[in-house]
């Protein structure tokens, strides 16, 4: 097979693809050599420590293929490796919230200077949360609800330093049922965060046909959409550097394609013209 050009790929005009984005760029690939896509269930074998070099294998059709994570390929984090990690900040910041009530009882119960935040939107939590943007709509719905009670509970400490001078018992009582309510609530919307973040890593493997029958599988991060685009929107990249051009055999960044008022789409064709 000698390859597709341009002008093989737009058909009367026209090219169906199947777009994507990453962390870096949005992508869209000519449907026509898409063989199929399926969920990742991880049926795939590792080969060694993975780098942008390396690869995995996975069966298609009875045969073994190559299996790429894109996202290695333009040398960027994927969504899993970007959740795993959110997971860990909130997992720090939650034991972060339980050590402040801790210390603010221990402040209370010897009479001891407390030192950690008084200012919710000093602590780590409140500045890490006036600065983190998702674009996930569940996941952003939680984290909203982290406000209320994660400034109640910041100010405990003022309320409570204070009433221990004239009502030592009754600010520890206080204290410990603010520590079943508040900190509890809190506690639930980390929990609750966390899953809504590993519940949204959904894996997609693409197949993808080569020049000479040649099978390659792609790890996406997600499948947008299928769309049609009109030869008029495509303009060619006639770089000589740039994303994928040292895989150019397998994969060639043709140029790009513009949808609406979106950003470009970086047009890529698995089987480039020879």
């Amino acid at each position: 097979m000698a390859g597709k050009s341009i002008d093989d790929l737009f058909k009367e005009g026209k090219l169906a693809a199947i777009t994507f984005v990453t962390s870096e760029a949005a992508f869209a690939v000519p449907l026509e050599q898409v063989l199929y896509i399926e969920k990742d269930i991880k049926r795939n074998l590792q080969v060694n420590d993975l780098d942008e070099f390396n690869h995995e294998v996975i069966t298609f059709q009875n045969n073994t293929v190559q299996l790429y994570d894109f996202n290695r390929l333009m040398g960027s984090e994927n969504h899993q490796q970007a959740m795993s990690r959110l997971v860990s900040k909130l997992d720090e910041m939650e034991q972060q919230h339980k050590d402040w009530l801790d210390s603010l009882e221990i402040s209370l119960k010897e009479n001891i200077p407390f030192t950690k935040a008084l200012d919710p939107t000093k602590c780590a939590f409140g500045l890490w949360h006036s600065q983190f943007e998702t674009e996930n709509e569940e996941l952003s719905e939680v984290l909203s609800r982290f406000d209320e009670p994660h400034k109640k509970l910041h100010g405990l400490a003022k309320q409570l330093l204070e009433l221990s001078k004239s009502d030592h018992e009754k600010a520890l009582a206080i204290l410990n049922q603010e520590r079943l309510n508040t900190l509890a609530e809190l506690i639930h919307l980390f929990h609750l965060a966390k899953e809504r973040a590993l519940s949204s890593v959904r894996p997609i493997i693409l197949f993808v046909e080569h020049n000479e029958g040649k099978v390659t599988a792609l790890r996406l991060d997600n499948i947008n959409d299928i769309l049609t685009f009109d030869r008029k929107v495509f303009s060619r990249d006639d770089s000589s550097e740039g994303i994928l051009k040292s895989k150019d055999r397998d994969f060639v960044v043709e140029g790009f394609l513009r949808d609406g008022e979106s950003a470009p789409l970086m047009l890529i064709n698995c089987q480039p013209h020879k």
